[in-house]
């Protein structure tokens, strides 16, 4: 059976619209080619398959969700303007998150581990809300590799840096948030960041 193109270009339209607008800054149209390139490259499985309406707007929500996350990570990790690094990251992590008494001044430039995104020091607050939203096991790899300094098993040293990165998109995703918001609401805009290894 031949496929229907009209009905997939109709989803596709409706869900990049969508979808682009929960995505400032992702074009709806770079969506929707991403939504009919994914058809055409599963043609003969859709041409196996009736799916309903319905069915074929979940699959291409999760393909659209999937597609403008990235696009808005790889923006803001390659932009030099506005990213935090996995180096800065770990440097928190080592030299402060775990230690007491730094929780009561944030970092300064002078001690290696401040990490700055649209001019403002990433607080540990900031740190704490990322380290927050991991999944327990990777929490708990990271304080006993930061903090008791345990030695580490091949798999958690993998564990860590899957970790990290996740930590790195939270709090990048926050900056981009932020962008979004001060150019929606046409407030103070964000400076440029300064990595930590300057």
């Amino acid at each position: 059976m031949a496929i229907d193109w009209l009905k997939f270009q109709k989803v596709a339209d409706a869900v990049a619209k969508k979808v682009s607008f929960e995505y400032p800054g992702i074009e709806a149209e770079d969506i929707r080619q991403e939504l009919l390139l994914h058809t055409v490259e599963n043609q003969k499985h859709y041409e196996d398959n009736e799916y309903p309406d319905a069915q074929i707007r979940i699959r291409y929500r999760q393909i659209a969700t999937s597609y403008a996350g990235r696009e808005r990570y790889a923006y803001i990790y390659h932009s030099a303007e506005y990213v935090y690094t996995s180096p800065e990251i770990r440097a928190l992590f080592e030299k402060a998150f775990f230690q007491p008494e730094m929780w009561e001044k944030p970092p300064t430039k002078d001690d290696g581990i401040s990490v700055t995104a649209g001019g403002t020091v990433v607080a540990l607050w900031d740190l704490d809300r990322a380290y927050g939203s991991l999944a327990p096991l990777d929490a708990e790899v990271i304080e006993k590799r930061y903090a008791r300094g345990d030695a580490l098993t091949s798999a958690e040293h993998m564990r860590v840096s899957r970790a990290i990165d996740r930590v790195t998109r939270f709090l990048n995703n926050k900056v981009v948030k932020r962008q979004s918001e001060a150019k929606q609401h046409d407030g103070p805009q964000l400076r440029p960041a300064y990595s930590a290894a300057n």
